[in-house]
């Protein structure tokens, strides 16, 4: 298998392009192959994969809700072996709330899912900012009485379409006490796998398009301020145009919902799986052997994160 790391911004990886087996020796090949194998035997998160191939899996799933708030999308439900995530007009940006289906998990982990994002009536969404993908939130109980603004930290790795509408893009968005900071790239249509891996503060986004053999290492975010209990998950939203003119009314939009609804937008989730990570966390945020203190490390980790 081949990979690829994208050059992102700050320094904070660097441009690879590197064949499996191409860095690591062979002695250490076995032993992390056997690191593998024994951190498969003992994961604690194996438990929370799910295959949505039928009503009862859901049963261990929470789902967030508000009292006070209207939902933000349709329930959850699983149609022909498949969970089906139907947004109605919504965002998750700075203190606006959509849908999420989670599970709670502490500590480090890799969670991976598999999902089609389309429109109602064509392969990708035509209403800008609607998309479906894995979110990853700072647990936060409130009600529409307690409800206080500016506390809002999460992060989200999506498909679908951002902007401009109807073109299939990634979004990544990073919020910290509801200051939210996005990124919109190419993406395509149809299944995609998309990942996201947690070792301490450093969090690293894949994604592996339909029929590939290669995983892309799309970006990482240094998030120093999340709990070691975070709620992993789902989400999906749609429809950033209907509540544009209501922006930033954050209060009357999670009570109320946008004042006009014309969501475009249905997701497919075949499944989502966790595991823990096989690689020990180390202060090297850098996956590129070539570039690496340790070059033999940064291999095993770049391993780990892209083994199924």
């Amino acid at each position: 298998m081949k990979y690829f790391v994208n050059q992102l911004s700050g320094g904070l990886l660097m441009t690879s392009l590197v064949c499996a087996g191409g860095v690591m020796s062979e002695t250490t090949a076995p032993a992390v192959a056997s690191e593998r194998a024994e951190a498969t035997a003992e994961d604690d998160l194996q438990s929370l994969s799910t295959r949505f191939d039928t009503p009862q899996a859901l049963a261990n799933w929470q789902e967030f809700q508000v009292p006070g708030w209207v939902p933000k999308w349709e329930a959850p439900r699983v149609e022909d072996g498949l969970l089906v995530l139907q947004p109605r007009s919504s965002g998750w940006f700075e203190d606006n709330t959509a849908g999420h289906l989670y599970q709670e998990v502490t500590g480090d982990f890799i969670v991976t899912t598999r999902i089609r994002v389309e429109g109602m009536q064509s392969s990708v969404p035509q209403r800008s900012f609607s998309l479906a993908g894995l979110f990853i939130r700072s647990p936060r109980t409130v009600t529409a009485a307690t409800w206080e603004p500016n506390q809002e930290n999460w992060l989200f790795f999506s498909v679908g379409t951002a902007f401009p509408a109807g073109q299939s893009q990634f979004e990544i968005k990073s919020t910290y006490n509801s200051l939210s900071t996005l990124k919109i790239s190419e993406a395509q249509a149809g299944w995609m796998r998309l990942r996201v891996a947690r070792s301490g503060e450093l969090f690293t986004l894949l994604y592996q398009a339909d029929g590939s053999g290669e995983w892309t290492v799309l970006d990482q975010f240094i998030r120093p301020d999340l709990p070691e209990t975070l709620n992993v998950g789902l989400t999906a939203y749609a429809d950033w145009d209907s509540l544009a003119p209501d922006y930033p009314n954050y209060q009357q939009y999670n009570e109320q919902g946008a004042s006009t609804q014309n969501a475009d937008l249905l997701a497919y989730v075949e499944s989502i799986e966790f595991r823990r990570p096989s690689t020990s966390r180390f202060p090297l945020a850098t996956l590129d052997p070539g570039v690496s203190f340790n070059p033999q490390l940064s291999e095993a980790r770049m391993r780990d994160l892209m083994a199924d």
